[in-house]
């Protein structure tokens, strides 16, 4: 479960566009962040675009899982159901004949 979670958590992180500035401490080091640089003309504003061929990837990833997810639901809840398994006697835990 925690599987699938960290992929789809993964793919859905491929397709996100945000600003992003990069800004120099007082050091001089790069720092980057998602506001713009408090020092106007210090920093520059990056373009990050998302890559389509990544995108469809990742969809089509996701579609597998959430079928895969879906069969390994319907399989246990087959597996669980009272029809498979009969009702055991109280007293010695056998199913009644």
């Amino acid at each position: 479960m925690k599987k699938i979670f960290y992929l789809s958590l993964l793919c859905t992180s491929l397709t996100v566009q945000a600003e992003v500035f990069k800004c120099p401490d007082k050091f001089g080091k790069a720092a980057y962040q998602s506001k713009p640089c408090q020092e106007v003309g210090k920093g520059k504003q990056l373009d990050i675009k998302a890559d389509p061929a990544k995108e469809a990837q990742g969809r089509a990833m996701m579609e597998a899982l959430d079928r895969d997810y879906t069969q390994r639901k319907q399989k246990e809840s087959e597996q669980a159901s009272p029809q498979n398994n009969p009702p055991l006697n109280v007293n010695t835990g056998v199913p009644p004949n």
